[in-house]
C-alpha cells in the first residue's frame, strides 16, 4: 500500500472503475499517474500501448467505438501491496456481423504515489475478439 493513501491496489482500481463507469473523465485523470500506460493487445482495432493521463478515456472510446454494443460485468478485484486484477466478462456485438459474443478478460495495475500507473489487459483470446470485430 502506497504510504500517501490509506486504500488498498483493490480499492484504488474499484474508484478508477467506478469514475470510468459514469464517464467521469476529469475523475479518472486524477487518479492516475502522470507516466500513466494502458496495454491492449496489439492485434486489436484499438490495440497497442496508450500513455497519458487521457489515454483511459482515448482508448475507451476506441474500445467502444468498435462494436456495434460492448458490455462490460465486472466479477471481481483481488489485489496486494501494489497490484490489483480484475477478472470481468467483455460482451460486444460486432459492427460488421451483428454477432454478440463474449470474452473473460483479466486487466491487472499497479500503483505508484496511491496512484494507476500501469493497465494490462489480458483477453482469453484476443485473435477472436479481433476477427469478429
Amino acid at each position: 500500500m502506497s504510504a500517501s493513501t490509506d486504500q488498498t491496489p483493490r480499492e484504488m482500481l474499484q474508484a478508477v472503475y467506478a469514475a470510468a463507469g459514469a464517464r467521469d473523465w476529469d475523475k479518472v485523470e486524477t487518479l492516475l499517474h502522470p507516466d500513466f500506460i494502458l496495454h491492449e493487445a496489439e492485434c486489436l482495432p484499438f490495440g497497442g500501448e496508450w500513455r497519458g493521463k487521457d489515454a483511459l478515456k482515448r482508448c475507451a472510446e476506441a474500445m467502444y467505438g468498435t462494436w456495434a454494443e460492448a458490455k462490460v460485468d465486472i466479477h471481481d478485484i483481488t489485489g496486494g501491496d501494489i497490484h490489483a486484477v480484475t477478472v470481468l466478462t467483455l460482451t460486444m456485438t460486432s459492427k460488421r456481423t451483428g454477432e454478440t459474443f463474449a470474452q473473460t478478460v483479466t486487466e491487472c495495475g499497479s500503483f505508484e504515489d496511491a496512484l494507476l500507473k500501469e493497465l494490462r489487459i489480458h483477453y482469453f483470446d484476443a485473435a477472436e475478439v479481433a476477427a469478429k470485430a
